[in-house]
């Protein structure tokens, strides 16, 4: 499976985020059970870019902008985008238990990381974090 840019040109988020996808889908490819369909937006407010994100079960497409049924946004910096994608999860999730978890949570928290649709729908955060984490699908 491979990932698929909508855009002619995408930027550089959109080739991060689908690089990382298909690393760790070719790393690990029991991953692909957490493509369910799902469409979810990541926004680098300091970078001045958003890509979508549909998760299909047979191919992922990334695409510029904030897709109107996108059923989770993530809002945060670059930097905190990245720091997100290296901590270390438990059901999906930043881990707690961990140092670098809880700085995670704590960001969350504190709204420096905003994530809509959380409430409604945090199985869908979780297949994203899992397909999008450095550290394993746990």
């Amino acid at each position: 499976m491979r990932v698929r840019f909508a855009d002619e040109e995408p930027s550089g988020l959109a080739l991060m985020v689908g690089g990382l996808i298909e690393q760790n889908l070719d790393r690990d490819p029991e991953r692909a059970r957490h493509l369910d369909g799902s469409v979810v937006a990541i926004v680098a407010p300091d970078a001045d870019v958003a890509v979508s994100i549909q998760m299909g079960p047979d191919a992922i497409e990334i695409a510029g902008g904030i897709r109107p049924d996108a059923h989770i946004v993530v809002t945060a910096s670059s930097d905190r985008l990245l720091h997100m994608t290296s901590s270390p999860l438990r059901f999906g999730l930043p881990d707690a238990l961990s140092r670098h978890g809880r700085e995670v949570l704590a960001q969350v928290l504190s709204r420096r990381v905003k994530i809509e649709g959380l409430v409604r729908s945090p199985h869908r955060l979780a297949r994203l974090t899992r397909l999008l984490s450095v550290n394993g699908a746990e």
